[in-house]
């Protein structure tokens, strides 16, 4: 059979998105340069007309002009390159068994020695990946990884696999993939975020499978020794999260979560003769306060703050840290009994309003305000704008109006943020006229112009409303889209149901790659019945 040929990226860019690396000679649909150098100038015109026609995803024409150069040039050096270009071409075009039979397989039996036959070797799997057939894609992988462990097509291979493995949860083969990936491969520019992932990955397994000793291990070969505890507890966490979320896991849960505080306290530096060695050998205490925190027994974290306190003395850091961990907890009391004690006064009345207001007592949290207000001169519009977000989340809109309507006149400084603040509460507060006045006042165009169309919507000004859409679609094009939508729900809240249709038709024509065009074709199909293309033509 005379060779065809290949091109698509399809698999690739999908690929090279997980692999977030920088595109270099190393991808496996790239030809280098030393190689393109090699081509004469007749087959350099003819494989860039070819990769034109790829760029531009004009796929079917471009699979046609690397069949060409194919036949032209079947001794060239661009010829196993282009064969592959063909085969992923035809993957674009959904013919993935035609790729792999015709394609790829022709590559390797035409050009066994060519770098384009060891990435043909890797898309077979990823072409078999991607039409589901399992075994096959695995199957394919395994042979690239066992026949070319130190070409980065293995690495992918053993990428594409480990997210196989969650379909048919074959968790031996993920490990020893992540293992490989981890401890085996050498971190290139290209393989090295990979590399990462599937650290992080089998020290989340090892974790969860209660061997924290193997999870440090993973993370030792991503992060150095200074970041190490903190990595290896931020992970934990998480493990031993979940491990305590089901009943029949809790055990185990715990029993990490002290494992992980045993190793951390040998960690814990002996050298606290400066402020910075100090505060590594207490950011080891806060780490194991928040593992212990992860396993859910409250007493045991406290009992890792009372060690701090008696090791380091009391600092507005650890009080804050003990005061955040009381409020995930919901004991709010002992929280703010924390932020009492805290020598900086304002940061924790600032703390302990916070608290008020995730409780819902706003009364307490604007009185909390309220003394910042008195006691930090230098800072009082913040703190009176905290006063009228407290009252705006209480729903008492009046009181939150009034104290943007003051900071209005003692902070011109921001007065477009009060401005934009006080017509948001009116809104909120239903008071839409109003809202609208202030709006006007605002200099955010489109934002202040949306909010104002809405208010009108509200009004029931439904032609008010669609003045500020037409206005949006003027001045701001990149809202244009979402402002014909409006207008065509506008029109429908109208009772007018020719130009809603005709709106929605509208932003199918006038913007068809956008969000909003998607929205409409599916409001049009299920509310009307009407089939639009996105290119604006009507099936009905």
């Amino acid at each position: 059979m005379t060779p065809k040929l290949i091109t698509t990226q399809l698999c690739l860019f999908t690929l090279l998105t997980c692999m977030a690396a920088s595109a270099t000679a190393e991808r496996l649909d790239e030809l280098s340069l030393d190689r393109w150098a090699k081509l004469r100038e007749v087959e350099r015109y003819q494989l860039k007309i070819a990769e034109k026609y790829y760029l531009e995803k004009n796929f079917k024409v471009a699979a046609a002009e690397y069949e060409k150069f194919l036949t032209l040039y079947e001794s060239s050096e661009g010829a196993p390159y282009s064969q592959l270009k063909w085969s992923l071409c035809k993957i674009q075009l959904r013919q993935q068994n035609t790729a792999i039979k015709e394609g790829y397989q022709s590559v390797i039996d035409y050009w066994p020695d060519s770098p384009e036959a060891i990435a043909a070797a890797y898309f077979i799997g990823q072409a078999y990946k991607d039409i589901g057939e399992v075994k096959k894609a695995k199957k394919a992988y395994q042979e690239v990884i066992d026949d070319h462990a130190l070409h980065l097509a293995a690495v992918y291979a053993a990428v594409d696999m480990v997210d196989l493995t969650t379909v048919d949860d074959d968790v031996k083969t993920r490990v020893r993939l992540l293992s490989y990936l981890t401890f085996d491969t050498k971190r290139t520019r290209e393989s090295t975020n990979l590399c990462v992932t599937a650290s992080q990955q089998l020290a989340t397994h090892s974790f969860e499978a209660g061997s924290f000793d193997d999870g440090v291990k993973a993370l030792q070969t991503t992060y150095p020794d200074d970041q190490i505890v903190t990595q290896a507890v931020n992970f934990a966490r998480g493990a031993v999260s979940r491990l305590i979320a089901k009943k029949e896991t809790v055990a185990n849960g715990q029993q990490l979560a002290d494992r992980g505080v045993a190793w951390i306290k040998q960690q814990i530096p002996t050298d606290r003769t400066t402020p910075e060695a100090k505060q590594a050998a207490l950011n080891h205490w806060y780490a194991m306060a928040d593992l212990q925190a992860a396993s859910g027994r409250d007493d045991l974290v406290a009992d890792v703050y009372e060690q701090i306190a008696k090791t380091f003395g009391s600092n507005d850091a650890t009080l804050q840290r003990l005061g955040d961990w009381y409020k995930s907890v919901s004991k709010h009391d002992e929280a703010r009994q924390q932020y009492a004690k805290m020598e900086d006064r304002i940061e924790g009345q600032n703390q302990s309003a916070i608290s008020f207001r995730q409780q819902q007592n706003y009364v307490a949290a604007v009185e909390a305000y309220q003394r910042n207000v008195a006691a930090d001169p230098e800072n009082q519009s913040r703190w009176s704008g905290e006063i009228g977000n407290a009252w705006r989340e209480a729903r008492k809109y009046d009181e939150a109006v009034a104290v943007y309507l003051e900071l209005l006149k003692s902070d011109a400084e921001n007065a477009e943020r009060w401005l934009w603040l006080i017509a948001t509460s009116y809104r909120e507060g239903g008071k839409y006229k109003e809202a609208i006045g202030y709006y006007r006042q605002c200099n955010n165009f489109p934002s202040n112009y949306q909010e104002m169309a809405n208010c009108h919507r509200a009004l029931k000004e439904y032609k008010e409303a669609i003045i500020m859409y037409n206005q949006v679609i003027g001045g701001a094009p990149k809202s244009g889209a979402w402002a014909m939508l409006q207008i065509g729900h506008t029109h429908e809240q109208a009772g007018n149901k020719e130009s809603a249709i005709k709106s929605f038709q509208a932003v199918c024509k006038n913007y068809p790659q956008d969000r909003y065009a998607s929205q409409a074709h599916a409001h049009l199909q299920t509310k009307y019945k009407i089939t639009v293309t996105l290119g604006g033509g009507t099936d009905k």
